[in-house]
């Protein structure tokens, strides 16, 4: 998984805002008439909403980077930890493929995601597995399981009934085990439902958020209501902002 630094949420952020820039200078150039004396103020738009956007994205981008940097070795001690308890729970497979079935080659860590590929299972096998798999999920977080796409579509796919058979199981067991099922084209993956943040989290990440988003939001709708309706817009904006960091506030950790 390629590492996200600092000097990376800057260059995302000025990335982000020279593009809400330039698009909104010119919808705001285009909305008033588009005449000579139109161009200084839908820069001034632009600017402002480029300023505002590029802000926000900034912000919860350090903040971000900084989560994982915090978390950075504890986090790469458990994903190590993920792979050999799901390849000890799986090394049976090996014996009952008669070799034909690596453990290491099929359980592996693709891309920072956990993967678990059937290839080379039959439909009771891969249905076995998955039960297992649900019995293990107290050591697992996001798992994405290679299932074949259920059908032959050339030598090397995988038995069309695995597909189905691991699908059975996951709509039976999931949900009990706090695992949200996505199905993809020959993958399964199974994510964390997440973890809801503690009132005290909620809190913190209120106070944090809340003066910084009601500044930008504020001062970047009152520029937009114009002078004739700047108190309305500022007010709009502050209570946009208030709205928005209490939804922040309250996300789900689906880390992992």
């Amino acid at each position: 998984m390629v590492e996200v630094r600092m000097r990376d949420a800057f260059v995302i952020s000025l990335v982000i805002s020279l593009m809400v820039l330039v698009m909104s200078s010119m919808m705001a150039f285009f909305a008033t008439g588009m005449t000579e004396e139109a161009i200084q103020p839908a820069l001034r738009t632009g600017l402002v909403l480029g300023i505002g956007v590029g802000s926000v994205v900034l912000l919860f981008s350090l903040a971000r980077v900084r989560d994982h940097a915090e978390k950075g070795q504890a986090r790469e001690e458990s994903r190590a930890a993920e792979v050999e308890a799901l390849r000890i729970e799986m090394a049976y497979l090996s014996s009952e493929t008669d070799g034909a079935w690596n453990v290491e080659e099929r359980i592996r860590r693709e891309r920072g995601v956990l993967t678990f590929d059937m290839h080379g299972l039959n439909a009771p096998m891969a249905a076995g597995a998955t039960e297992r798999l649900l019995a293990i999920r107290q050591n697992l977080k996001r798992v994405r399981v290679v299932t074949g796409r259920g059908e032959i579509l050339h030598e090397n796919s995988a038995d069309p009934g695995i597909r189905p058979a691991v699908l059975q199981r996951l709509r039976i067991g999931a949900e009990a085990v706090d695992w949200q099922v996505l199905e993809k084209a020959g993958s399964i993956t199974l994510r964390p439902m997440g973890t809801a943040p503690t009132k005290i989290q909620r809190v913190r990440r209120f106070v944090f958020f809340v003066i910084p988003m009601c500044t930008i939001m504020g001062f970047t709708f009152r520029d937009l209501a114009g002078s004739t309706l700047e108190e309305q817009g500022l007010a709009f904006g502050i209570g946009s902002g208030l709205l928005l960091t209490a939804l922040l506030s309250s996300y789900r950790d689906r880390s992992g």
